[in-house]
């Protein structure tokens, strides 16, 4: 009997697991970012890309039809208000953006990017930075 209770517990989070990606897909965002822009160490060209956690720590950003793509591990952020729409924050240095806070809509928890390293690089070398913000679509 112990040995049966033992199973069970090992499997709940393993059922647990593969319950998160379905409440998960109901927060995939779309927005049409009209610069080239950087996720983690990967340049992705400007377009409309599709934004989805693919698990709690991570978040797959890809164009619309699939030809560009990465994946970034991220971290929780909480926001001091809940806002109607969903948001796409890029750091700016000079030309250069790189992807770093994901707000879904009707919520005040997000995602933060960590700084790559070519991030910090770019950072230190251009002194113009500064935020972009892009709305999601519905």
């Amino acid at each position: 009997m112990y040995k049966h209770a033992y199973q069970v517990l090992l499997a709940l989070p393993l059922f647990a697991g593969l319950m998160v990606p379905a409440s998960q897909a109901q927060s995939m965002l779309r927005a049409d970012i009209p610069f080239d822009f950087v996720v983690g160490d990967k340049r992705l060209p400007s377009g409309e890309y599709h934004v989805k956690p693919i698990n709690p720590a991570a978040t797959l950003v890809q164009s619309k039809d699939g030809s560009s793509a990465a994946i970034v591990l991220t971290t929780a952020v909480q926001a001091g208000k809940i806002s109607d729409v969903g948001k796409l924050v890029f750091n700016r240095y000079g030309d250069q953006y790189f992807l770093s806070k994901i707000w879904a809509a009707s919520s005040d928890t997000g995602r933060q990017l960590p700084k790559s390293r070519l991030e910090r690089e770019v950072a230190q070398r251009l002194s113009d930075g500064g935020t972009t913000v892009i709305a999601t679509k519905k």
